[in-house]
């Protein structure tokens, strides 16, 4: 990845609240950002709760002509949308040929993740998708210790871009704005955090 171009555009991906167990949708939005610094798009649609569409949904969005040949770097808030709706990395970096990293603030506890997502229909479907995500690495970012999965960046690079595009707090400025954004528009306000 170059990192030597000051504006890199980054899309970052969070889902809004949904209720759980009672089926439905919830809204996916997407904040491309220039680096850190500036806001270039603001993209949406809907997901199934606990469905399988956030790949599909997430690839149909980066890969809009507008936007296909601007962005550099797909970072999302987890694997996880609305519910276990899981999102596969190496899908979406092949249908997209972008790199792709998934991160959280606190380290997933993959053995309880997997045993929830066994409950639900098509498990090994689920389980497949948590395989793709692949091995759970940490991140310093400013003193703050992130948690990660990628798809075509090494860990190297990985690392550089969470802490390139943070702003206000340790996860990515694309993904805390997504998930501003996001919450707003289903609850009318923004509410917890990234």
């Amino acid at each position: 990845m170059d990192h030597s171009k000051r504006y890199i555009r980054v899309i970052g991906f969070d889902d809004g609240p949904f209720k759980h167990g009672e089926g439905g949708e919830t809204i996916l939005v997407g904040v491309v950002v220039r680096a850190k610094e500036y806001i270039d798009a603001v993209l949406s649609s809907w997901i199934t709760v606990d469905g399988f569409d956030v790949t599909s949904k997430i690839i149909s969005l980066v890969n809009r002509p507008k936007y296909r040949d601007q962005i550099q770097l797909i970072i999302l808030n987890s694997i996880a949308f609305g519910g276990f709706n899981l999102a596969d990395l190496k899908e979406i970096h092949s249908s997209t040929g972008k790199p792709v990293i998934a991160v959280v603030r606190r380290k997933p506890d993959k053995d309880k993740f997997i045993k929830a997502a066994m409950k639900l229909p098509d498990a090994d479907k689920r389980l497949e998708i948590i395989n793709h995500a692949g091995e759970i690495k940490e991140a310093c970012v400013d003193g703050r210790t992130l948690y990660f999965q990628s798809c075509g960046i090494d860990d190297k690079d990985a690392c550089i871009m969470l802490k390139r595009t943070r702003k206000r707090c340790a996860i990515p400025e694309p993904v805390r704005l997504a998930h501003i954004i996001a919450s707003g528009i289903v609850d009318g306000e923004s509410r917890g955090r990234a």
